[in-house]
């Protein structure tokens, strides 16, 4: 899956969940569940099969990662909470940033302490062919739209200060 459904599934975790302890954990959990579900990835657009990222695929792959920060830092800039739901968006894509992020990508991959990360994180995963765009696409708009109503959506206590004139 992509970055930003990654993280915007993430930082709607954070919000809901609230407490670090639990939250971070959870979004770290996801990126596994999302990425076994069907999805299009840059790799899967522009890459080459078993060999290293292309310069198309890192360039889309880094723009992508930077949409999603920004998305997530626009959208939980003045929410309560906000550590937890930025450290809920970065869980949840940090095993993609570890192991694509050199010479530590490199380490993590072959150190056998955390190889075995990299080789469930891999042998699951759904990536369909371009063929298959609309369930590719599809599953990772799902995710956006219902993060996105998770991190837009207001929490009574919220709701109550703003009728009351706060902010």
């Amino acid at each position: 899956m992509m970055a930003t459904p990654h993280m915007l599934a993430g930082a709607a975790i954070g919000k809901g969940l609230r407490r670090p302890w639990l939250a971070w954990p959870v979004a770290f959990g996801t990126h596994f569940l999302f990425d076994f579900t069907p999805h299009l990835d840059e790799h899967a657009m522009f890459g080459v099969e078993h060999g290293g990222p292309t310069p198309v695929e890192a360039t889309i792959g880094i723009l992508n990662f930077v949409l999603g920060l920004a998305l997530v830092g626009w959208l939980v800039w003045r929410q309560p909470d906000r550590g937890v739901i930025l450290g809920g968006a970065i869980f949840a894509i940090l095993i993609d940033v570890i192991e694509k992020v050199p010479p530590l990508g490199r380490w993590f991959m072959t150190w056998p302490g955390t190889a075995w990360i990299t080789e469930f994180h891999h042998a699951f995963q759904h990536n369909v062919t371009p063929s298959q765009w609309a369930v590719g696409i599809g599953t990772q708009v799902a995710v956006v739209v219902l993060s996105l109503a998770v991190l837009l959506r207001r929490r009574p206590a919220q709701a109550n200060a703003l009728a009351r004139g706060g902010s």
